[in-house]
């Protein structure tokens, strides 16, 4: 238990209920940043953002700049932007090639990987005893894990695959390519930036498996978002195969996969780009190609997921990353990566960059219900009268428990339930509940009765 009570008593997921506050009081909001996002693997950008030594580029770990870093000796470096001196930002582009950054205020400098290489009047104003070593800027812990880059500032987290635990798989799955090969995507130039007057909190839990709100994207779906000529905003809409429409959940992190299970394995192409033949040969032949690798776990379309706090990746031909930056109760900012795969032709590449930002991001069809969505439910939140009633978080409470997974490979600390839920929404602030209180999870203590 905390010292100071903040985020006591504000979840109760076995009676299906959360309170407002959580969305709109700023010292919970002050406390989570501590206690869920200091304390977290938190994603930072990708491999193919840094290819050369001495590329950079500016990203966020939590409330806090970094400056990402491919190093001379090509080591990747995540360092806190704030000069150690007086606290200036000693980055001030977004990206770029440096071998040293150099602060504007006093001129410190510092390499590539973080070391103080220089000080003005070191030995006359320093009299020669600056130990250099102490005054680097602030380092990271950092792990690549099949492409893409995380990091945390304390020391005390869990090794990355200790934090995954059994979400390791599913992450890796979104990270190769269509074919199934490992780290095979790349980062279409440049990260989508917006704002919303928003908490961070209501994206990831729509990502995380809120199956409930199709209601707000009935308008893209008659439009025909997707390349499979086809009505439906999915490329995936075109299969006729019949599957299980799934909600995965590992308690023991707060992660969560939305997937659809299809009945039987080695499932023949479905033309999923038909307006382009071209692309649709690539993705036909890499359909195969994954079977072959996958195997058995071919059967389960990633669609997308959440790893706790503010990870969302979109699979099954969206795929992008999205990270929600917050910066105050009822503010937030999104930032989104888009991928194409590495090694497909340029046509593909162009197809899929053309698909996803009609789909996705600030000016994307997709997204633009979302974002009305989180930033109008902030209203209520923050609502006097309102607040008087928590959340309502009852859709098949308790039913996810009943559902068992047929394959082993799922992992054992999967909860797992069939339709739409809100089981995935219970299980992340479960275990946000956990991470602020230190008190055991209900979803877990639930689902071992």
């Amino acid at each position: 238990m905390t010292t100071d009570g903040i985020g006591a008593g504000l979840i109760n997921t076995g009676s299906g209920l959360v309170d407002r506050a959580i969305f709109s009081d700023q010292s919970i909001f002050d406390r989570e940043m501590e206690a869920v996002f200091d304390k977290s693997w938190l994603f930072v950008g990708h491999e193919s953002q840094i290819r050369n030594n001495g590329d950079y580029f500016l990203s966020q770990l939590g409330r806090d700049q970094v400056v990402v870093t491919r190093d001379n000796s090509g080591k990747v470096n995540v360092l806190l932007n704030v000069c150690t001196h007086r606290g200036m930002p000693v980055c001030r582009y977004d990206r770029g090639n440096a071998k040293m950054f150099t602060c504007p205020y006093h001129g410190w400098t510092f390499a590539n990987n973080g070391d103080l290489t220089g000080v003005p009047l070191r030995t006359e104003g320093y009299g020669g005893n600056l130990d250099r070593a102490k005054w680097g800027l602030i380092k990271a812990r950092v792990v690549c894990y099949y492409g893409s880059i995380w990091a945390t500032f304390d020391e005390a987290v869990p090794e990355f695959e200790d934090f995954l635990g059994d979400m390791a798989f599913w992450l890796r799955e979104f990270l190769m390519s269509p074919d199934g090969e490992d780290d095979g995507i790349e980062v279409v130039d440049g990260i989508l930036k917006c704002e919303i007057p928003s908490n961070w909190k209501f994206g990831v839990e729509n990502a995380a498996g809120d199956l409930y709100h199709d209601v707000s994207h009935k308008s893209v779906q008659r439009v025909g978002l997707s390349l499979s000529k086809l009505r439906g905003r999915h490329t995936w809409d075109a299969d006729p195969a019949t599957f299980k429409l799934l909600n995965i959940t590992f308690p023991a992190g707060g992660h969560a996969v939305r997937g659809n299970l299809y009945d039987f394995a080695n499932r023949e192409y479905q033309s999923q780009w038909a307006a382009i033949p071209e692309v649709d040969e690539y993705f036909r032949e890499a359909h195969y190609t994954r079977q072959k690798r996958l195997v058995e776990k071919e059967r389960l379309l990633n669609r997308g997921g959440v790893v706790f706090p503010n990870f969302i990746y979109n699979a099954a031909n969206r795929t992008s990353i999205t990270t929600l930056i917050p910066r105050a109760a009822g503010r937030t900012e999104i930032w989104k990566w888009v991928f194409v795969p590495k090694n497909a032709p340029q046509a593909v590449k162009d197809a899929m960059r053309h698909y996803l930002l009609r789909y996705t991001g600030p000016a994307g069809m997709v997204e633009q219900d979302d974002f009305e969505n989180w930033g109008s439910a902030q209203l209520g939140a923050e609502s006097i009268l309102a607040r008087r009633l928590p959340m309502n978080y009852q859709l098949r409470l308790g039913d996810y428990a009943k559902w068992a997974w047929p394959e082993p490979w799922i992992g054992a600390g999967a909860l797992v339930d069939e339709g739409v839920s809100e089981h995935a929404q219970r299980v992340f602030y479960d275990r946000w509940s956990e991470m602020m209180t230190g008190e055991p999870q209900t979803v877990r203590q639930e689902a071992a009765e």
